[in-house]
């Protein structure tokens, strides 16, 4: 929509609102343009929950740094609707029951008129009950598809789910001809939903599974199981947990003996593992939309280099995570939304959101018709070799 129509329609609504000698505006509902926290004056509210302490803040703090970028890109260009944008945000602590919490005063104490959150897809689940009630919608970074298939309808994902990952890397071990793999996942949510769809996406090719083995978030001992993938002789092992703790996972399994491929997570894009790792991360492919890059000008994507400056210029460095990137995605395409229903909330803004096709990202090009909350599924497989991030042929 231009931005003078939207100029155009935001005047009218004050003018009747004066008229009304200061009658309450209306709450937005279920297909309204306006709602409790303000109508046509005040700003639109974006709620944000995730970790913004504790061992995955950096990440969760590289999104709400994301999700800042696209309210202050939006709001120099007029706002959303003629309105301004905000943001409200609480912090998760990685912990479902903190999810709840938080997603419930964004909704009834807050009245966002939408969310982005959470990284974690064991906080969105939690949360999904809360999010659905409020007829809220959530834009949210965690990858497993689990949470998009309980039947919600007012939750999104900004970013591919983890079975597109699994099937490119299954499709990738293929064409490497590694056929005996050793599973190494975390025994949360996002591990054993990382693992399954890898099994599932191999069960076309001739790849047989020789060990599998877990750990609980936040170990950094792992000398017992991988003395047993290493026993079973694997040509490659298939990692999966949060990046936090993937530095210590990969230099341990390196140091353990085991020096073949590493199939690894889009959390293999995070710098600090880079950093953690050292060289041990040499020979890990992963599935990913996109890296962090520290040099905008390796982007070759213009949008990615654009965002990229950007960043460095209001925060004083490159993206901790990539999760910066799913947030930005993710606002941006709530205000298209927005623009696009001509409501800042409820089921027509949903349903707005649903009719997304074509959308240009940081990640791609997303569509969401008829997709039930997924809106990409294109990916790259990317290697690290000699400290660096290169695109596998």
């Amino acid at each position: 929509m231009k931005k003078n129509i939207c100029l155009a329609l935001s005047l009218v609504l004050l003018i009747t609102l004066l008229a009304g000698c200061g009658s309450k505006p209306s709450t937005g509902g279920d297909s309204g343009a306006s709602s409790d926290n303000g109508g046509g004056g005040g700003t639109i509210k974006i709620g944000y929950f995730g970790p913004l302490t504790g061992g995955t803040a950096q990440a969760g703090q590289a999104a709400l740094n994301g999700a800042q970028i696209a309210v202050n890109q939006l709001n120099e260009t007029g706002g959303v609707l003629g309105r301004q944008l905000e943001i409200v945000s609480y912090d998760d602590k990685s912990s479902p029951e903190e999810a709840v919490k938080a997603a419930t005063k964004l909704v009834q104490v807050d009245k966002v008129n939408a969310i982005f959150g959470s990284l974690h897809s064991a906080n969105v689940q939690a949360a999904g009950p809360v999010i659905e009630e409020s007829k809220t919608i959530c834009v949210a970074g965690g990858t497993s598809p689990t949470w998009l298939e309980q039947g919600y309808t007012y939750l999104f994902r900004s970013i591919s789910n983890s079975s597109v990952s699994a099937k490119q890397l299954a499709k990738y071990a293929d064409s490497q001809n590694l056929r005996k793999i050793a599973l190494f996942t975390s025994n949360s949510e996002y591990g054993t939903s990382g693992s399954d769809a890898f099994r599932d996406a191999c069960a076309g090719y001739d790849i047989e599974f020789v060990a599998s083995e877990t750990m609980t978030d936040g170990d950094r001992d792992f000398t017992g199981q991988f003395a047993k993938i290493n026993a079973a002789a694997p040509d490659a092992v298939f990692v999966w947990c949060l990046g936090d703790d993937l530095g210590a996972v990969t230099k341990q399994l390196r140091q353990s003996g085991f020096d073949g491929p590493i199939l690894g997570s889009e959390s293999y894009t995070l710098p600090e593992i880079l950093e953690n790792a050292g060289d041990t991360a040499n020979g890990v492919a992963f599935a990913a939309q996109y890296i962090v890059y520290s040099d905008p000008n390796d982007a070759e994507d213009e949008l990615m280099k654009n965002f990229l400056e950007r960043y460095i210029a209001e925060f004083g460095g490159s993206p901790e995570s990539d999760n910066a990137f799913r947030a930005y995605d993710g606002v941006m395409m709530i205000a298209e939304a927005m623009e696009n229903s001509q409501s800042d909330s409820g089921e027509a803004l949903r349903d707005a959101y649903n009719n997304i096709d074509g959308h240009v990202g940081l990640a791609g090009t997303f569509s969401y018709v008829g997709k039930n909350g997924e809106g990409i599924e294109s990916m790259r497989i990317f290697q690290i070799e000699d400290g660096k991030y290169i695109e596998a042929q």
